[in-house]
This record gives C-alpha cells, sequence and structure tokens, in this order.
C-alpha cells in the first residue's frame, strides 16, 4: 500500500466515533482481528457507501479493491431486511441467488456456476467456508460480502462464480450489552433473537445470539381427496417452517496472540421439494400444492471454528480451523400429486474439516503480501431409497384393484443413492500487490490439488480422481491524487472440481465422472466519490471464457422406473456484460441507492445438449437473466429525541433462461421456456424510542406472483392423469405479500 493509500485508510479507521451513515446506513467497521479494531464502533464518514471489507483478506475500503464488491452494512441489513440468502440474491444485480426446495442454494454470479449439486459459488461464515448448511440463518452480523466473478485464488475451488460472505460481529470485552428482539407477520409468522456481549476480564469477551423462527407459509395442500377418498397425511400449511439455532463465541487477547472461537448449532424442519407444478409455460403460480403427504427437510448442523492470529514483528501468521457435521432426511413426493405412487427418502450425513495458514505483512509499506495453505476433508454419505406405493399401478390405467384405506403400503424399496463420497484438497497460494506512486500492481498463484472418490454401495462400483490445477490472478489499478476515484484491470481465473455422478442406469459399469470445469475473467472498472463526496459509484465490465460447464441433469431410467441425477460438463460458453452501482445522499435526510447488471451468454458454436443431441450453438445458456435492477429510496430523520427512517426497495429480475433447452424438440409438448421477469416492491417503516426499536413492513407490496427458479423434470405422476405431457415443469414460488411488525430492546 502506497504511503497515500496508508493515510487515507488511518484517517477513515481514526474518522470512527459513533452513530450511522445517513440514509442507507452503510457503515465503516474494521474487519481485522486486532482487538483495538473491534472496539471501534460505527460512524458517520463523509461519503456514503464506503465500507471496510476483506475481499483480499485484509481490511481495506471498497474503493481500494480493484474488483466488484458489494456490501451490506448491519445497519442496511436490518432495514431492509436481508435475512437468508433469498434476500441477498434480489439485493445484487447480476446475481442469481434462491434456497433451492430440497434448502440447498441455487446460485450463479454472472452466468457463472449452476443450479444443483454444482454450487459454482462459495459461502463463507467468518472465512469459513460453508458446505452443508449455507442457506441457514446467520445472525448478529457485521456486514455480507458479495465478491463477483473467480475467486480461485484466495478461495479456492467452488468459488468460480464467486463468493458470499457471512461477518459476524466479534465479542467486545468493554461493554455488557446485549438486544432482544421480536417480529410477527402474516401466515403466523413469529421470529425472536436474543444477542448478548459479555465481557470476560479486560481482554476477553464471549458472545451469544440465539434465534427461533415459525412459519406456516404462503403455500397449501388443498387436501384433494385420493381414489380412496382419504386426504393428504399432515396439516394444510405444507411450506410450514420451523428452525432455530445459536452460536457462541469467545474472544481474547493473549498479550499479543489473539483468540477467536465460536461454536453453532441450528436445526431446520421445513418442506423438502414442495414444487409447484405447471404443465406449460403459461404458469399460473398457484399456492396450492396438491400432495399425498407433506415432504419435509430435517436437518441439524453443529460447527466449531477456531481463529489464532500470532503476531510476527512487522508481519502476522494466522491459522483458521473449521469442523462441520450435518445430518439431514429430506422426503421427496416425486410424482407431485395427491396419490401415493413415488416418494423418494434420503438421509445424509455430511461432515467438513478445514484448515487456512496464512502468514501476511503489515500495510506500513508500497509491498503488501500473504502466502498460506488449505487443506479440505469433504465427506457425504447417503443412504437414498427409492419407495413404490400401492397407487403406483395407477401409471398403466385400468390395471389397479380396488384400493384399500391402505393406499400408502410399500410396495418396493429400491436403492437410489446409497454412496460414500469424499472429497480432499490441498492448496498453497501467494497473492501481493505493489504501489508505485498513484499505481498498485497486484497478482496471485495458487496451486490445488483435489481427489475425489465416491463408492455406489448398491452396484460395488467406485469412482477415483486426482487432478491439479494452477490458477493465476493479476491486476493494474491507478487512483487519482486525492484517491477518490480508482480505475482498474482484473484478470482472475476460477474452476469447479471434477467428480461423480451416481447412475443406477442400467447396463452401466462405471461411475458417470465430470471433469472439472475452469473460468477465465477479464474485467475492467471504475470507483470514485463524486459530488462532494455526496455519490459514491462503481461500474465494472466484464468478459468471461468458461469452458466444459457443468450441469445437473435428470432423466428417466425406463428399465427401473427410478430416475438418474447426474452430472455432465455440457460445454463452452462466453458471458460479457457490464454493471453499475451507486450510493447518493440526495439531501442529508434522502439517499438513494441501487444498481443494475446486463449479462450477454452464449453457448459456443458446435455445443449441443448431451440429451437430445440437437445444436446450441447461440443460446443463452441455463439461469442467467440478462437484465436485473434493485434500488432503495430511505429517509431518516428525527422527531424531537427519537430517529426515524422510512424506506422502500425495489428490485427486479429479467426473464431468465432454463434448463428445458437440453430437454426440448421441435414438436415437444411444449417449446423452450423461460422464467418470466418480475418486480418486486417492499416498504419499511422504524423509530428508535430510546433503547427501544419500533417497526414495521410490508414484502412484496403488490403481492407479485414469481418463481425464484423453474426447470424442467419428468413427469412421474405419468397415467395419474391422462394427457399430461412426459415432462412438466417445477419451480419454487418466491415470498407472496407479506405483513410483519417487530420491537426490538437494547440494554
Amino acid at each position: 500500500m502506497s504511503s497515500a493509500r496508508l493515510t487515507r485508510t488511518k484517517r477513515l479507521k481514526a474518522s470512527l466515533a459513533g452513530g450511522s451513515l445517513i440514509g442507507l446506513g452503510l457503515s465503516l467497521v474494521i474487519a481485522g482481528p486486532a482487538h483495538a479494531q473491534q472496539a471501534e464502533a460505527e460512524a458517520e464518514e463523509t461519503s456514503p457507501g464506503v465500507i471496510i471489507v476483506t475481499a483480499r483478506k485484509r481490511s481495506e475500503t471498497n474503493l481500494e479493491v480493484p474488483e466488484s464488491v458489494t456490501a451490506f452494512s448491519a445497519e442496511t441489513l436490518a432495514r431492509a431486511n436481508i435475512q437468508d440468502i433469498d434476500d441477498v440474491g434480489l439485493a445484487v444485480p447480476n446475481l442469481q441467488l434462491s434456497t433451492r426446495a430440497d434448502g440447498f442454494p441455487n446460485v450463479t454470479v454472472r452466468g457463472l456456476g449452476g443450479f444443483g449439486n454444482t454450487q459454482g459459488v462459495g459461502f463463507y461464515l467468518d472465512d469459513v467456508q460453508l458446505f452443508s448448511d449455507a442457506s441457514s440463518r446467520f445472525g448478529d452480523l457485521e456486514r455480507i460480502e458479495v465478491l463477483k466473478g473467480p475467486q480461485g485464488i484466495l478461495y479456492g475451488g467452488s468459488n468460480i462464480g464467486g463468493a458470499v460472505k457471512f461477518v459476524s460481529a466479534r465479542p467486545d470485552p468493554s461493554a455488557f450489552e446485549g438486544r432482544v428482539a421480536a417480529t410477527a407477520g402474516t401466515d403466523n409468522y413469529l421470529d425472536g433473537e436474543l444477542e448478548l456481549n459479555v465481557p470476560l476480564g479486560t481482554d476477553w469477551a464471549f458472545k451469544v445470539f440465539a434465534f427461533g423462527e415459525t412459519d406456516d407459509s404462503f403455500l397449501t395442500n388443498p387436501q384433494t381427496p385420493r381414489e380412496n377418498g382419504r386426504t393428504a397425511e399432515g396439516s394444510k400449511d405444507i411450506g410450514r417452517r420451523e428452525q432455530f439455532g445459536i452460536r457462541g463465541a469467545i474472544y481474547g487477547d493473549l498479550g499479543g496472540p489473539e483468540i477467536y472461537i465460536t461454536a453453532r448449532y441450528n436445526e431446520l424442519d421445513g418442506p423438502n421439494n414442495a414444487w409447484v407444478r405447471e404443465l406449460d409455460g403459461n404458469f399460473t403460480y398457484s399456492p396450492l400444492i396438491d400432495m399425498s403427504y407433506n415432504p419435509r427437510n430435517k436437518r441439524e448442523t453443529f460447527g466449531l471454528t477456531g481463529h489464532i492470529d500470532i503476531p510476527l514483528g512487522n508481519m502476522t501468521l494466522e491459522s483458521i480451523s473449521s469442523y462441520t457435521d450435518t445430518k439431514s432426511r429430506r422426503e421427496t413426493d416425486l410424482d407431485i400429486q395427491n396419490e401415493f405412487v413415488l416418494d423418494l427418502f434420503r438421509p445424509e450425513d455430511f461432515d467438513a474439516f478445514t484448515q487456512e495458514i496464512r502468514l501476511s505483512s503489515d500495510d506500513s509499506g508500497p509491498f503488501v503480501w500473504q502466502i498460506g495453505g488449505y487443506y479440505l476433508d469433504l465427506k457425504r454419505d447417503l443412504n437414498s431409497v427409492l419407495i413404490i406405493r400401492e397407487a403406483f399401478c395407477y401409471l398403466d390405467p385400468g390395471t389397479c384393484p380396488p384400493l384399500s384405506a391402505n393406499d400408502d403400503e410399500i410396495l418396493a424399496e429400491v436403492p437410489f443413492e446409497v454412496s460414500r463420497r469424499n472429497r480432499e484438497q490441498l492448496a498453497a497460494f501467494v497473492n501481493a500487490s505493489y504501489s508505485i506512486g498513484q499505481i498498485e500492481l497486484s497478482g496471485g498463484l495458487r496451486i490445488d490439488n483435489t481427489t475425489s472418490k465416491r463408492d455406489n454401495l448398491d452396484t460395488g462400483i467406485s469412482g477415483d480422481a486426482d487432478e491439479t490445477v494452477l490458477l493465476g490472478r493479476a491486476s493494474i489499478s491507478w487512483s487519482n491524487a486525492d484517491e477518490t476515484a480508482l480505475l482498474y484491470g482484473t484478470f482472475s481465473q476460477g474452476f469447479e472440481p471434477a467428480d461423480f455422478s451416481l447412475s443406477n442406469l442400467t447396463g452401466s459399469d462405471t461411475l458417470l465422472g465430470y471433469s472439472k470445469e475452469k473460468a477465465n475473467q477479464f474485467e475492467i472498472g471504475y470507483k470514485g466519490r463524486l459530488l462532494d463526496d455526496n455519490l459514491f459509484l462503481t461500474i465494472a465490465a466484464f468478459y468471461i471464457d468458461y469452458k466444459d460447464r457443468q450441469f445437473e441433469l435428470q432423466a428417466a431410467d425406463p428399465a427401473t422406473g427410478g430416475f438418474v441425477e447426474g452430472i455432465v460438463n455440457v460445454g463452452d460458453s462466453k458471458q460479457k456484460g457490464i454493471e453499475l452501482d451507486l450510493v447518493w445522499r440526495l439531501t442529508n435526510n434522502v439517499t438513494l441507492s441501487g444498481g443494475a447488471g446486463y449479462i450477454d451468454a452464449e453457448w459456443d458454436d458446435g455445443v449441443v445438449s448431451p440429451v437430445t443431441g440437437l445444436d446450441l450453438s447461440g443460446v443463452q445458456p441455463p439461469n442467467v437473466s440478462k437484465w436485473s435492477a434493485s434500488g432503495a429510496l430511505e429517509y431518516e430523520g428525527d422527531i424531537g429525541a427519537n430517529e426515524f427512517f422510512l424506506r422502500a426497495q425495489a428490485r427486479y429480475k429479467g426473464a431468465s433462461s432454463t434448463n428445458a433447452q437440453f430437454f426440448d424438440v421441435p414438436g415437444d409438448d411444449y417449446p423452450i421456456f423461460k422464467n418470466p421477469s418480475y418486480f418486486v416492491l417492499d416498504l419499511a417503516a422504524g423509530i428508535d424510542v430510546g433503547r427501544l426499536s419500533l417497526g414495521a413492513r410490508v414484502e412484496n407490496l403488490f403481492d407479485k406472483e414469481y418463481f425464484n427458479d423453474v426447470q424442467e423434470f419428468p413427469n412421474f405422476a405419468g397415467g395419474l392423469n391422462a394427457g399430461e405431457p412426459g415432462q412438466i415443469i417445477i419451480g419454487t414460488l418466491g415470498q407472496a405479500q407479506r405483513f410483519m411488525g417487530s420491537v426490538a430492546f437494547e440494554f
């Protein structure tokens, strides 16, 4: 870091004094581990939108980082009601992010990544990657950072599209304080939170966050009578969700070395694959999901992390360790009908251990560097069973005998996914930057070795893969004399490791393997503070060469009556686009914030569908929305000694492509379809009366009907409904209109 840049960063840190940013509430928070940094409070800064981030695993403002970074402070998270990944996905342009119907994330950034088992984007909690519970709720956050584009150098595999970082508020030895909050809303939504910070002497502190949430949801099982006159088991609230969690953390200063240890436990009992069933591209968005029972996803996660920071002169040695254990049981009504036909039970154990070591220089000179190593040991055990029930005979009309009341009787249990999976990654990386006057040169390398093994315990077939990948990154940036503007150009690489699908296709004597996918991105951009520091503006343009793209495809196996979820390398694509973000303080009380993004993505010449063999050249790959935008207008003022705010926020996602391009052929049941565009508007208001805060909000004010994601899927209902197509469309509905009120008390 240049001396001028160092002076500016110190000036920003020194300006922290208490209070909050006007309008959007993007606050300056020091992210480093030192107690002195943690003790500094949020404060008003001359330029809205400036926030300190750790995108390059060191503390610096988002104005200094030569790549696209979208960050949300704690106050913004609260006022915008950003609680889970669905909310993040709506708020960030060129980001497709939502919770899949089985509780896992669906995510692409700039068209990078793939919905399904190929994640493509990394999720992090305090610099520890989340593999099994990324869609969980993480409260008491200091900020969320969204890093766009390949992050292979500092973050490794499974970050080809970018990274989403949750940064929690650390324990503070300086004060005993806490907060309790409660929220209630329509559909019997109830939520409670507790935050408590307890000093343990001069240099130690303990912090705990706990929450509980119940939600009957807007989805309903109409419980249409079956052939025997009986109705669905369970309540009509097919989308009901219950979850709770607790996270404890302890921080200590040992007179130089610092430690930060956390433990978390969360439990979810929610719907699983409660898909809306559409028969053509003219979507009805019905919240009625007619199933024979209410399929559930029950998941428990326990996690431990340990951070140790040891100062070594003008360097710091950091150790970050983690262990996560997740157990889940997912039930799916595969036929998505009110009769008992085909069901899938998927118990799964998920264990992950990670260890990262980093040696970093301080920021006192023009040369700043990091060198480190990373290890991952990931295990997934599945024992899934396909359940064939008595009403299966309805798939062949006229063959069913009169059904008794026991139409849910199991006729057969077919092993579906009975496997053990193990992935180990060992990596070494180096990243450095050097400042020459107003120019910074930055670059890095990472060598990453991945070994993958999968055993099909039903067939006895296994697959092994071992590959080493070398990734690079380079950037050049220029800042003006007063460092209010940054111009940059960056080249970055990322990859998603190879692995194996588990196939039950008749006659197969090997597991279906798929190779790694890799992306090279070129990005140029501008960041600047304008209009007397009242406007923070960022503009970025990018070009991406995406190789051997991985996609999850479902296909029926005629020999077994089951289906296969297989991942294949479809081919190469090119993506290019532009993004704009701004935070503009229009007056002392009014702030406008928002952004927009455009993506032009196409399959390369010669790419064909692995299912139909049809040419896909020039077709827009799945899960890409050409246009997306978000915006918020916020007013903040005083009523006597009390502060209040009013906020309106809008989110737009353009029509997005789907996996139908892999299945549809001329004369098919319906043409290739897209997920239509949608526009969602939220309103919120709040007032602080001393230590008491009151709030009200309405989500999806106009009750817009939309799908977070849709895909083509085999119609396992078969002959239950004569004349239906062999493929149907399944979708995950977005949140319907909801009114909410909240109260919180700080002590």
